[in-house]
């Protein structure tokens, strides 16, 4: 939907090269696998900095340990060397961005007793990973 029609064949090619990468990566495994509290594709709505904001989470569940996690899928890819680099600067880019998705969770769950939580980014098709623990404010 959405897409110009010389677009779609290779916008399907790459949505399948994700998904098979994910199904092949243990950690992809992992993320889509069944647990507590799991939902994809989570609308969400708050007060953040004093306006009233709507997301969408893609990932969120709670693990065997009690943790919160936020993941946020990317399909970037990278090209040439430095692969750490590249995560290192996403993870700097959308930091903000899952950091709010985890203050409207927080606000939801009635934070002081919410689990704590832990935010991550995965790149299916380089197979890439970041993730940081959520401190609020």
């Amino acid at each position: 939907l959405g897409l110009p029609r010389d677009k779609l064949q290779p916008a399907v090619a790459r949505a399948l090269t994700a998904l098979t990468a994910v199904t092949r990566s243990p950690r992809g495994r992992w993320l889509l696998a069944a647990h507590d509290d799991a939902r994809s594709e989570y609308a969400i709505s708050g007060v953040v900095g004093g306006r009233v904001v709507n997301r969408i989470i893609d990932r969120t569940f709670v693990d065997e340990h009690g943790v919160r996690w936020i993941i946020d899928y990317k399909t970037s890819t990278h090209e040439g060397g430095n692969l750490e680099g590249f995560l290192d600067e996403e993870q700097r880019r959308y930091r903000a961005q899952l950091e709010e998705y985890a203050a409207l969770l927080a606000a939801e769950a009635g934070a002081p007793t919410s689990p704590p939580i832990r935010l991550g980014l995965y790149f299916p098709l380089v197979d890439g990973w970041r993730e940081w623990a959520y401190a609020p404010p």
